[in-house]
């Protein structure tokens, strides 16, 4: 009995998640069972070999299960606290946070530097904190407003220059000309620079990107 009751709720997941996609516990509805049943159900599956637990609260389902898959740290924070592509991939994309500091940098070439903690600013946090996971952390930050699939970009892009001296933007004109072009409007300027204070304004005007972005 019991173990079809741990059945049906894996094959509820398979539906639900697919493979190697982290399940996070504290997000889970099965029914009218509480927190503490499926959390019992889980722990059942995962000695059976039927899930796998990646760290506390966080679980995923692998394919092989002689063999099975991983998911990584990275993995785990993007689908937590940046966005989630369910469905068709692109068609329902749901974003609410983004990568800050090194690891956007890198992101865009501005630097080659691996951050050893990931930045990231996102709707699911309400103060400053750490995450962590897997021997990992994450530093987490609320943003200035909810950011969603429409906005994302033009906070991340604005939020660079708080971490960019007056010399790097000089340097790294050519890549930061180019992201806007092929990324912002002249909307996402006008409507969330404002958020921002002078200096960051100054930097863009001085730097001659204003014309970069595309007109709608």
């Amino acid at each position: 009995m019991i173990y079809n009751i741990v059945m049906e709720l894996i094959e509820a997941l398979k539906e639900t998640y697919g493979y190697s996609v982290p399940i996070f516990l504290k997000d889970l509805r099965f029914g009218h069972k509480s927190k503490t049943a499926i959390r019992k159900e889980l722990s059942r599956a995962a000695i059976r070999g039927e899930i796998c637990r990646k760290s506390s609260g966080v679980y995923y389902l692998s394919e092989d299960k002689e063999i099975p898959s991983t998911i990584s740290f990275e993995e785990i924070v993007e689908k937590k606290f940046v966005k989630d592509d369910y469905g068709f991939p692109g068609l329902n994309l749901d974003v609410y946070g983004y990568y800050t500091g090194l690891a956007f940098l890198n992101q865009i070439g501005i630097s080659q530097q691996v951050p050893a903690v990931l930045e990231i600013v996102t709707n699911k946090t309400s103060c400053k904190r750490y995450y962590c996971a897997c021997g990992f952390k994450a530093l987490l930050r609320k943003g200035k407003i909810q950011i969603n699939r429409f906005n994302y970009k033009a906070l991340q892009f604005f939020d660079m220059f708080y971490l960019l001296s007056d010399e790097e933007v000089k340097k790294y004109s050519s890549i930061i000309y180019s992201y806007i072009e092929k990324n912002l409007s002249s909307d996402d300027f006008e409507k969330y620079v404002g958020l921002y204070d002078g200096r960051v304004l100054k930097l863009i005007v001085e730097g001659g990107f204003l014309r970069a972005f595309r007109h709608n």
